[in-house]
């Protein structure tokens, strides 16, 4: 599997392969960038706090690994291949539920990484 952009050709296994054993908890890499979007490869091998994005949409694919989404209240089951939709505002997070979960997610517009508010619930 690979990333085909103009400024960048990613082969992603071999991104994943040399990223997978020295991840802790969670990691993102960053590999492509417009002002209209953020595309990441995101290693999960525990769970993110429950957040939601006041500006940024975001929309992943589970490369590798399965896990929980909790968005908005309900839960899914996530898997290789699956997509998930998250509009800003919405108030979810993922849990690793095998060795490791890698997701390539897009945010739009441009993600700085700073609009992650945190949330209790």
């Amino acid at each position: 599997m690979k990333v085909f952009s103009p400024s960048l050709v990613q082969v992603l296994d071999e991104l994943i392969e040399e990223k997978i054993g020295s991840v802790r908890e969670i990691e993102a890499v960053k590999l492509n960038e417009t002002e209209n979007i953020t595309q990441l490869l995101v290693f999960i091998k525990t769970s993110e706090k429950p957040h939601y994005h006041a500006e940024h949409d975001l929309t992943f694919i589970v490369l590798k690994g399965k896990g929980e989404l909790y968005l908005d209240g309900r839960v899914e089951e996530l898997k290789e291949g699956d997509v998930a939709f998250i509009p800003k505002k919405a108030v979810h997070f993922y849990k690793n539920t095998s060795e490791i979960s890698v997701l390539l997610a897009v945010f739009s517009p441009k993600y700085d990484g700073k609009d992650s508010v945190k949330v209790e619930l």
